[in-house]
């Protein structure tokens, strides 16, 4: 486990920004259930679950099919799926009848499986081959951590406001800012890269003084 990887910032950007997924990643798929129940459609939570699990089963196979070509920014697929994803998530609260919820389930199944079938790729792209372990590793490290604190929040937004609604929107708000922050990522590899040729510039011109 190489923990150095913590000290590089566009890791730090990525593990941020998986955290976020991860604290969200179960708030809808567990609380839909519960809150079609209280909206007086109890036998609608089962279905919707199933649609769900159809669609992200497709999704993942596709998304995985379409990442796969040369031409396709993997990174911008990703980030774009957890934007939708966030605003998915968050669409439940506006939805009152079984089509509607069936249709936002199907938009969060579908990009959300992006976050799952991506990831690993990405951290190869963004680290290479040979810290893919060490990043991966630590990337689950920290993921595991923050799966346990959404249903905790969700649980005290409900208590609070008597209502799953608030549980959704903080969801969607925590997919879609973690999609958000990773469209940094490119800028901050070129910044880096021109601060570390500037480094090594400045090395060698100190070399030749001395």
């Amino acid at each position: 486990m190489n923990f150095g990887l913590l000290k590089d910032p566009i890791f730090v950007v990525f593990l941020v920004s998986n955290c976020c997924t991860s604290i969200a990643f179960y708030i809808p798929i567990f609380c839909i259930p519960q809150h079609l129940e209280e909206m007086g459609m109890k036998s609608a939570g089962s279905t919707i679950l199933l649609i769900y699990g159809i669609v992200n089963t497709l999704g993942r196979i596709i998304v995985g099919y379409i990442s796969d070509k040369p031409f396709v920014n993997r990174l911008w697929v990703f980030n774009f799926s957890l934007v939708i994803c966030g605003i998915g998530s968050a669409g439940v609260v506006a939805c009152n009848q079984f089509s509607e919820f069936a249709i936002c389930l199907s938009v969060y199944g579908i990009t959300i499986s992006a976050y799952v079938t991506l990831r690993s790729v990405i951290l190869c792209d963004l680290f290479g081959l040979k810290r893919l372990e060490s990043a991966f590793g630590l990337l689950l490290l920290f993921e595991g951590i923050a799966t346990f604190v959404g249903h905790p929040i969700a649980g005290l937004l409900h208590n609070k406001y008597g209502s799953y609604n608030p549980a959704f929107w903080f969801a969607g708000a925590m997919i879609a800012f973690s999609g958000l922050i990773l469209f940094a990522l490119p800028q901050l590899q070129k910044y880096i890269e021109k601060r570390q040729l500037r480094c090594g510039v400045d090395h060698i011109e100190n070399v030749i003084a001395t």
